[in-house]
């Protein structure tokens, strides 16, 4: 078998299994509510470092085509691939060619569409590494600087990029041969710096927004469980796949020539993974959180197993991943009177069908505007209404961009329909208009429930929620100075929004 040959067909194939995903799937919440970030360009945005909606903004320039949104997730993946192959060609052709088959069809590559949100931290946080392999492998500063700069970029997707960071001082730290090792890292972390900086000055200006949601307001009530460790575990050893974690078990007690390149694919995966490890004492790890770094797991094995096992794990692989894509087909396939029966029946039909749900909304959209209770609803919906839907009530400490994007100050005296999937409390909706009726509205057997507000009365408003919002989600602490805040100033100017 010519490995190379095989290796550029399963490149193309996967590529091609990934766009027929891209086409069939939903438009899921997160990745909704990314493309409104790109509706409003800024170089910050509530939740997160701004890089997602930079790309998905310059993919808006070709298109809102939920393939087009999805198209940086495909390719960089696939990307990825080729970079996984080209890193360890040098050292063993046949084996480089099927350690990158074997990423490129396991389920974290296949079913990356999914978890579009996070491509640009996965992407620079892997080109970071590869720079950084070829300044360790030349003693080239200018590869020193351009993985510090694509950290930075990394860094400006999600703070993860930090546990890069750490671990790229920690390999320095315990590599004493390397050369000019602290001259290379000094130079990595300022070329990262613009970027932080960046990132920090729009904080500043923004009532340090990114810090309280993923410091403080997402972390509030996090306590001990054993619970969540035992899911982190599971969820490791399923990402690391059986027959990975089969060989490399089995392989444990072989002595490998520790070159400086296979402990900086070490460092670079094991170091973020027991730090989230650390975390999940308290705290659910998500499972799209560690995904940035499992490509490395691929890269710190591939000297542990021969060949003939990679060639094994190869097929046991390509089962693992059919096995996901049959259950994603038949979710697909199934006719909607499978889900009449459950619960989440409306969320399903409002994810599946949201045209037949926003024409039922169609009589209303002239004396009325739009919301929703919920982001994830209301980017689902504004995306493909192409017409703003806004959050109305408090909301949760999720995805709060909409307190940037909605004046509630400008809808004094307007008409606000709000549509949930569940039977909602009218009283969160009558102290706040002159009148208040609820209607319901069926779609395929989905009831959706219409709350008609008539005349908003914004003082009201501003005084039993948006004074709420403040309390709970915009209390800068003492030590972190502030330019402004948006939010105080907009609705409470004058007022203090310390803690």
């Amino acid at each position: 078998m010519n490995t190379k040959t095989t290796f550029q067909q399963v490149l193309l194939g996967t590529l091609l299994i990934k766009l027929a995903l891209a086409f069939f799937l939903p438009m899921s919440g997160d990745e909704a509510y990314f493309i409104v970030w790109a509706r409003h360009l800024d170089y910050g945005y509530y939740d997160h470092p701004p890089m997602v909606g930079w790309l998905l903004y310059v993919m808006r320039w070709l298109g809102d085509s939920v393939v087009l949104m999805r198209l940086p997730a495909l390719v960089f993946s696939t990307l990825m691939g080729a970079g996984i192959y080209r890193l360890l060609k040098p050292w063993d052709a046949e084996r480089a060619a099927w350690v990158a088959m074997v990423f490129l069809i396991s389920p974290i590559n296949i079913l990356n569409v999914l978890i579009t949100t996070d491509t640009p931290l996965i992407f620079f946080s892997f080109v970071s590494v590869y720079l950084l392999v070829r300044a360790v492998q030349q003693d080239r500063l200018s590869y020193y600087a351009l993985s510090g700069l694509a950290l930075g970029l990394a860094f400006l997707s999600k703070y993860f990029a930090v546990l890069l960071g750490l671990a790229y001082l920690g390999y320095m730290l315990f590599t004493p041969s390397l050369k000019r090792r602290w001259l290379g890292l000094s130079v990595l972390v300022l070329a990262a710096m613009p970027a932080v900086a960046v990132n920090v000055y729009w904080n500043y200006t923004h009532c340090w927004d990114n810090i309280l949601f993923n410091l403080y307001n997402r972390n509030e009530g996090a306590q001990f469980s054993l619970d969540n460790v035992w899911l982190y575990v599971v969820t490791s050893l399923y990402l690391m796949t059986p027959p990975l974690v089969y060989f490399a078990w089995k392989q444990r007690k072989q002595v490998i020539a520790a070159s400086a390149t296979r402990r900086l694919y070490g460092f670079v995966f094991w170091l973020p993974i027991a730090i989230f490890a650390l975390l999940s004492l308290k705290k659910t790890i998500g499972l799209h959180w560690v995904l940035a770094f499992y490509p490395f797991f691929y890269l710190w094995l591939a000297a542990k197993l021969t060949s003939v096992q990679w060639a094994k794990t190869a097929k046991f692989m390509a089962w693992f991943t059919a096995v996901h894509l049959l259950i994603v087909a038949a979710i697909l396939a199934a006719p909607t009177s499978w889900w009449q029966h459950s619960k989440a029946y409306s969320g399903y039909v409002q994810l599946m069908h949201t045209d037949e749900v926003l024409a039922q909304l169609q009589p209303y959209q002239r004396d009325y505007l739009m919301a929703v209770d919920d982001y994830s609803n209301a980017a689902v919906m504004t995306y493909h209404a192409d017409k703003e839907f806004f959050v109305f009530g408090a909301g949760s400490h999720h995805a709060r961009q909409d307190d940037m994007n909605t004046d509630f100050r400008t809808l004094a005296g307007k008409n606000i329909l709000t549509i949930d999937k569940s039977l909602p409390d009218l009283a969160k909706f009558t102290p706040y208009f002159a009148h208040t009726e609820m209607r319901t509205v069926r779609v395929r057997g989905a009831k959706f429930y219409l709350v008609l507000g008539r005349g908003f009365d914004y003082p009201a408003y501003r005084a039993g929620v948006l004074t709420q919002v403040r309390d709970h989600y915009y209390r800068i602490p003492d030590f972190l100075p502030h330019a402004s805040c948006y939010f105080c100033d907009k609705y409470f100017a004058g007022e203090s929004c310390s803690r």
